[in-house]
């Protein structure tokens, strides 16, 4: 089950993604409020998915982050907002350090800050593409 919804999310978070990297249709040729919504909710798309991906894991057992020094425990929603709160700030290149990655952690935080770099690189390319059309 709980690969299914891993599956599940991959889609979700690379149809997102598909999205922004394939050529569009859009009848505005201008960076306007509709293409810093979509860039909006590309993000949201990408933190979420990696966030709910970093909490399945850990609720398998998998250790993928340690906070302070050690590993992150409580509840669901414990482990949910601490793996949002670092999806965001890799997402983001903020990287404050009170929460990192460790083993096969620091893989998918290496994608996903990849991704956080690729993303404005992504947009602004379609934007000027848009434009030139």
């Amino acid at each position: 089950m709980i690969y299914l919804i891993a599956f599940m999310i991959l889609i979700c978070m690379i149809m997102s993604l598909r999205a922004l990297f394939y050529p569009s249709r859009w009848k505005v040729h201008y960076v306007s409020f509709h293409h810093f919504f979509f860039l909006g909710m590309c993000y949201v798309t990408i933190m979420l998915g990696f966030g709910l991906l970093f909490t399945l894991l850990e609720l398998e057992g998998v250790q993928i982050l340690v906070e302070n020094g050690r590993p992150v425990s409580g509840d669901f929603f414990d482990h949910f907002f601490t793996t949002m709160y670092f999806s965001g700030i890799t997402l983001f290149s903020v990287g404050y350090g009170d929460v990192t990655p460790v083993g096969i952690g620091r893989g998918i935080a290496l994608i996903e800050s990849w991704l956080g770099f690729t993303i404005p690189a992504a947009f602004v390319v379609k934007s000027f593409m848009n434009y030139e059309k």
